[in-house]
């Protein structure tokens, strides 16, 4: 999976680089980049795509037979999403707030270092840091499935998957009626949740050991549920737009089409993914300084008048430079002291443990 994290990483830099240097270009008929990018809303796909990894990975990683299974993999995830998190905070602060005069302050700051800023009406640093606050939520739902020795019942997992699934199609079902039941918003965290749960499924299926006969017929249900019924329930039932669920089953089918069909095996692909949260978190960093130039240049200067694809090549260079610098320095080492941290723990449990 780590080829297919990268195509994910890349939709999301795409449409953020688009929407940026959109605005500091000279004014000129829009290209076909654009108009594909934009039509088929590459970042929501991107982020899809990435749910679904998350969910073919993170439950597997769990270790349910070892004693302090659960301090195991909190401190591991911990470590693996924060360091490199805590570096962007204020890089995008830079980046997005104080290079443009726009105020961020040392309480928003200091929040977001929690990433709860959206729990309590902080502005984020960076506009994507939601998307992790979604990693935190099922995070704490793989330690309860392991605490609850539930990490390994497909049977639970589907029934988690598809009760979420339930409920989305309930609210659309009362939408069309003109009744709602939440906030549209709300809906969106179960899709996600109930995706990322129907990727473990997958990973189950994949390995073989989706064996009993209701785990399977739901696994089914909800990958033809997200792949056919939301897009169509949503567009036509619910009268929403269809920018809104139809890039959910893209990014579903690609990670399905990338696992199964067109498996991916090059080491730069390989590399890319492997440096993809980096990618993922450091390309606002990155593209938004460059916006700031690039707008402070004559309106008939060489560099505004480039395509789209000259804007979105500097930019996507530039970020893999320093998502590889960032991967190295911060993130590996710190993964690593995160395995090291979680084995001394795991190690003192054996000893207190009884005979």
């Amino acid at each position: 999976m780590r080829c297919g994290r990268s195509l994910p990483c890349s939709f999301s830099a795409l449409t953020s680089a688009k929407r940026s240097t959109r605005s500091a270009r000279r004014p000129r008929p829009r290209g076909w980049l654009y108009d594909v990018s934009h039509y088929w809303d590459f970042g929501r796909i991107g982020v899809v795509a990435f749910f679904v990894i998350s969910g073919f990975v993170i439950p597997f990683s769990t270790r349910p037979g070892l004693p302090g299974a659960g301090w195991d993999f909190a401190i591991r995830r911990l470590f693996r999403i924060y360091p490199a998190y805590w570096l962007s905070v204020p890089a995008g602060a830079f980046a997005c707030y104080w290079l443009w005069g726009r105020q961020f302050t040392a309480t928003d700051f200091l929040v977001n270092l929690s990433l709860m800023q959206d729990l309590v009406g902080v502005p984020p640093a960076i506009g994507l840091y939601w998307t992790l606050l979604v990693e935190l939520t099922f995070y704490a739902i793989c330690l309860a499935f392991l605490l609850t020795g539930q990490i390994r019942n497909f049977s639970s997992i589907t029934a988690l998957s598809g009760g979420l699934a339930l409920v989305v199609l309930t609210w659309l079902i009362a939408h069309s009626q003109g009744h709602d039941l939440f906030p549209y918003t709300s809906t969106l965290w179960l899709v996600h949740l109930s995706i990322m749960s129907m990727g473990t499924l997958f990973r189950a299926w994949y390995d073989r050991e989706l064996k009993t006969p209701v785990a399977r017929a739901g696994f089914y249900a909800i990958l033809l549920f997200y792949l056919i019924g939301y897009p169509l329930v949503s567009t036509f039932l619910a009268d929403l737009p269809w920018r809104y669920s139809v890039p959910y089953s893209i990014g579903v089918a690609l990670v399905l089409i990338g696992a199964t069909i067109l498996r991916i095996r090059n080491p730069v692909m390989t590399w890319l993914g492997q440096i993809s949260y980096s990618i993922y978190l450091f390309h606002p960093v990155v593209f938004y300084p460059l916006l700031w130039l690039l707008s402070r240049l004559p309106m008939d200067s060489w560099w505004r008048t480039q395509h789209l694809a000259v804007y979105i090549g500097i930019n996507t260079a530039l970020t893999i430079l320093v998502a590889t610098a960032v991967f190295v320095y911060v993130e590996r080492p710190c993964i690593e002291l995160g395995r090291l941290l979680a084995q001394s723990v795991t190690r003192r449990r054996k000893v207190v443990q009884p005979a």
